[in-house]
C-alpha cells in the first residue's frame, strides 16, 4: 500500500493535472499504446489513488470516528437481541478488517468489468482503449474523494449528510466533465460529447455506489463467517 500511495511519479503527478485541466491529451495519448511516452497508464493511477482513499477511510474510521461508533450500537442492537453474539467492539474491528481487504478488490473489479461495456469513446475505440478512457476519466472524480475523505473529520455529525449530497454532486460533475472535454479531439459536436459525458457521469456513480456496498456486503459476510467459525 505504502508503495501504492507512495511510489506516484512525477509523470503520475502530471497525468493527474492533465485530466483535470485538460484531459483530451491525456485521452488522446490513451489511444497509442504507449500513452505516448508521456503519461501514466490509467488504470494503475486509479488502483493507486483507490489504495489512497482506502487508507483515509481507515483513519476515517478510528475508534472516535462517527462511522465506527455507529457500527459498534448497531451491533450492539444485534447482540442485545441475540442475533449475534460477542463483544460489540471486537465485531465491529474485525468487520472493518475484512472489509479493509475487500473493498479494494471488489471496487477495482466491479470498474473493471463495467469498464469493458462502456462504449461512449467512438467507433475506434478498442476494449483495451475503452478500458483505458474509462479510468482516465474516473480519476478526477476518485481525486474529489480522496480530498472529501480528508476533510471528513472536520464536519460535524449533523452536517455529514448535507456534505455527502454535495459531495455526490461535484463528483458527479466531476465525471461528466472530464469525459465531455477528453473527447473534444474524437467528436467536434458538443451535443455528442454532453450526452456522452451526462451518460458516463451517471453510470460511474452507479458503479460507485453499487461497489463500495457490494464491498460492504462482502466484508460483512467475510466477518461474519469469521466469528461463526470462531464459536
Amino acid at each position: 500500500m505504502a508503495e501504492d500511495i507512495f511510489g506516484l511519479s512525477l509523470r503520475g503527478l502530471k497525468t493527474m493535472r492533465d485530466l483535470v485541466v485538460r484531459p483530451s491529451l491525456v485521452f488522446d495519448a490513451a489511444r497509442c499504446p504507449d500513452w505516448l511516452d508521456r503519461y501514466t497508464p490509467s488504470m494503475r493511477l486509479f488502483s493507486s489513488l483507490v489504495a489512497l482513499m482506502l487508507l483515509l477511510r481507515i483513519f476515517w474510521a478510528g475508534d472516535d470516528s462517527v462511522m465506527y461508533q455507529s457500527m459498534v450500537g448497531q451491533l450492539e442492537q444485534l447482540v442485545a437481541n441475540g442475533t449475534l453474539t460477542g463483544d460489540p467492539a471486537q465485531l465491529a474491528e474485525s468487520y472493518f478488517g475484512t472489509w479493509a481487504l475487500a473493498f479494494p478488490v471488489v471496487y477495482l473489479l466491479v470498474h473493471f468489468l463495467v469498464s469493458m461495456t462502456v462504449k461512449i469513446w467512438g467507433p475506434d475505440a478498442s476494449r483495451v482503449t475503452r478500458i483505458r478512457l474509462y479510468f482516465a476519466a474516473l480519476v478526477p472524480g476518485i481525486i474529489l474523494a480522496n480530498l472529501t475523505l480528508l476533510a471528513t473529520p472536520l464536519i460535524a455529525p449533523a452536517y455529514l449528510a448535507a456534505f455527502t449530497i454535495v459531495y455526490l454532486v461535484l463528483c458527479v460533475l466531476a465525471y461528466g466533465t472530464t469525459a465531455y472535454l477528453g473527447l473534444k479531439a474524437s467528436f467536434a459536436s458538443p451535443y455528442s460529447r454532453l450526452w456522452r459525458g451526462a451518460l458516463f457521469a451517471l453510470i460511474a456513480i452507479l458503479t460507485d455506489t453499487a461497489s463500495s456496498l457490494l464491498s460492504n456486503v462482502v466484508g460483512g459476510a467475510i466477518a461474519a463467517f469469521l466469528h461463526m467459525s470462531a464459536i
